[in-house]
Order: C-alpha cells, then structure tokens, then sequence
C-alpha cells in the first residue's frame, strides 16, 4: 500500500514515522507547501517526497493523508474526493461551520471513505463509557465533565494558523460527548482568556478557555483547555448518571 501525506509539520511528521513502520505499508510519500522541510523530512525518515500535496495525488497512492496547517484541510480533502482516493484529514476540516457542511455534504454524495482524526473514539475507556451509557448502566445522565489540558504551547508559529483552542483541542472533547452519550449540544456558553505568552493574544487566540454545553436531553457538561498545564498532558472525562459514575484518563484502561 502506497501512502501520500500532506504536511510535513510537527503532526504530520510524526504521521509519517507511524505509518512508515506499518507493515501493510510499502510506501509512504510526502510533500508540503514548503519543499524544503518535505525534502527535509523524508530524508531524515528515509521516505519518499513529492513537490507539492497536489502533486501527491497524481502519483498512484491508495492513500491519502491531510496534515497540514488548518487552513489547508478543505481543499486538500476536496481534491482527495475529486480523486476517489480513501482520505484521512486531521480535525477540524475547516476553520468555518459553513465550510465544514459543504464538506459533509459532499462526503454523503461520493463513496470514498474519509476519516477525520478524532483517535479518541478508539480508546479503550472512552469505548467502555459510551458501552456503558448505551446499556443504560449510570442510570440517567446529568452531568459530564471533560479537558485537554497541554503541558506546554506549541510554536508561536503555529497558532495564527491552528483554528484556535476551542478548534485546535476542545474540539476532540466536542466530538467525544457526542460520541459517549449518542446526544447532539443544545445551547453553548464559552469564555477564554490569555495569561500566558503574547503570541496567543496577537493572534486572536486565548490559551485557556472553558465551555457549558447543555445536550438535547438536558445533560450539562462542563469542559476545559489550557496550553499551560505544567503537572503534564491532561485528558479526562467523568460522565455522571443516577445510578453511577465513571471516569475516563485516570489510569491505563
């Protein structure tokens, strides 16, 4: 299987790597805005390169992957539908609501099979709260509780281009609430705020931010993010029912 990967930044570097040591992979080749560090990563992975992520597409892959800033997800997944070539675009697949549901719309009208990059879904516990939800063993749910907390910022760079916190990284909490509970979000109420670096405010950003989010049944979930959590990489979620309680992140399972 012969694999085109698109951006070749921090993700999409480390895509690259995890697919190149896949055994169903025979080929990985990748390409970037900016040749150079395309050039540069496939070098050091000892994998081969394309000059542009377009370009990837004329080239026979069976598989396409978009890891590229944000602002390059939508077109680049609109090409890869345009090619019937299986798409894989890291979350979130546009940096707007009204462009994001052209693009549903447009995957429900073609077969090729596209995948967005929301990996909790196949974690064990996040599987075992939405088993347990389904069976109806909390009882009736009230309240959930959820973060992604990261240890340390990215790069200044990154930020004017990464959709900002609440696409960037409450957008995996976002996904897995719908997952977990099979209920779609009401009515919202969020707030951010900046306490850390400069570059988060001069890019119209906040590096700390919290959300209420009411669902359709009326269960209220609270949920945060920082950029700033020094005790390390933070993911949780409790999901709180009348009959029992259980938590996610805590330990291996």
């Amino acid at each position: 299987m012969r694999i085109g990967l698109a951006g070749v930044g921090r993700i999409g570097a480390f895509h690259a790597e995890t697919l190149r040591d896949l055994p169903e992979v025979d080929e990985v080749v990748v390409a970037d805005l900016d040749a150079d560090a395309a050039r540069a990563v496939a070098e050091r992975l000892d994998v081969g390169h394309a000059a542009s992520p377009a370009e990837l597409l004329t080239q026979g892959i069976d598989g396409f992957v978009i890891a590229t800033a944000t602002p390059g997800h939508a077109p680049l997944l609109r090409l890869g539908l345009e090619a019937g070539v299986p798409t894989f675009c890291e979350k979130p697949v546009a940096a707007t609501l009204d462009e994001t549901m052209d693009l549903a719309k447009l995957v429900s009208q073609t077969s090729t099979p596209v995948h967005v990059g929301f990996q909790r879904r196949f974690d064990r516990g996040y599987q075992r709260a939405q088993q347990a939800v389904a069976a109806g063993e909390l009882g009736f749910l009230h309240s959930i509780r959820a973060q992604t907390h990261d240890q340390a910022p990215p790069h200044a760079a990154y930020i004017p281009t990464s959709g900002g916190l609440f696409r960037d990284c409450s957008i995996h909490d976002f996904d897995i609430i719908r997952f977990v509970t099979g209920r779609e979000v009401a009515s919202v109420y969020a707030t951010g705020a900046n306490k850390g670096a400069a570059f988060f405010t001069e890019a119209g950003d906040v590096d700390t931010a919290a959300a209420v989010l009411t669902l359709d049944d009326g269960t209220l979930v609270s949920l945060s993010a920082t950029r700033y959590n020094g005790a390390g990489h933070d993911v949780r979620m409790e999901v709180l029912g009348s009959e029992g309680t259980l938590g996610v992140g805590y330990d291996d399972s």
